[in-house]
């Protein structure tokens, strides 16, 4: 085929649905990651429900699910306390308190038209990461540094979720905030 007549096509539109959790000390948490985390600048500190993925669902498919799924859920009270080594890469602040129910809320986001994307080869642990590097010993360093910082248990309560654009920059957009069910 001709080169003129070659048309590459668009890439799918990326989508995500996360938590932005607003702990006392959240601004702590925001110091670390912009040491440690090359993510800290492009998304603030957040739990992911539903991992980035590239679909052809528009943007209101994906909305329409999530609102559904989000406005039988109730409110959630979560703990975050443990800080945890994932992956030889990444430094979690782990949930505690709470983390059965965000887990069951993650597994209802990835119902219906979200289910083909759910990975299956890992399982869901519901953090926050606040490092990553894949120089092992850089890691092991934020990971000392993070068990000597968070020490105390931080909560917030889940009651609103937020529908991610992921761009193919890297930048993240926030496209909407869904509220969990109120009564």
């Amino acid at each position: 085929m001709p080169a003129a007549l070659r048309r590459t096509r668009p890439a799918l539109p990326r989508f995500a649905v996360a938590w932005f959790p607003r702990f006392e000390g959240l601004a702590e948490v925001e110091a670390f990651r912009r040491r440690h985390d090359p993510m800290a600048a492009l998304v603030p500190a957040h739990l992911t429900l539903v991992f980035p993925f590239a679909t052809a669902l528009t943007r209101l498919q994906v909305e329409t699910h999530v609102k559904r799924v989000a406005s039988r859920w109730p409110c959630v009270p979560v703990t975050f306390r443990a800080v945890r080594l994932y992956a030889n890469e990444f430094v979690f602040l782990m949930a505690s308190r709470g983390a059965q129910s965000v887990s069951a809320l993650h597994d209802a986001l990835y119902t219906r038209s979200l289910l083909p994307y759910l990975r299956r080869d890992l399982a869901y642990e519901p953090h926050v990461t606040i490092a990553r590097n894949a120089d092992f010993s850089a890691l092991e360093a934020a990971y000392d540094e993070a068990r000597g910082q968070f020490g105390r248990e931080v909560c917030d309560v889940l009651r609103e979720v937020t529908l991610l654009s992921v761009k193919r920059d890297g930048r993240i957009e926030r496209l909407g905030d869904i509220a969990l069910a109120t009564g």
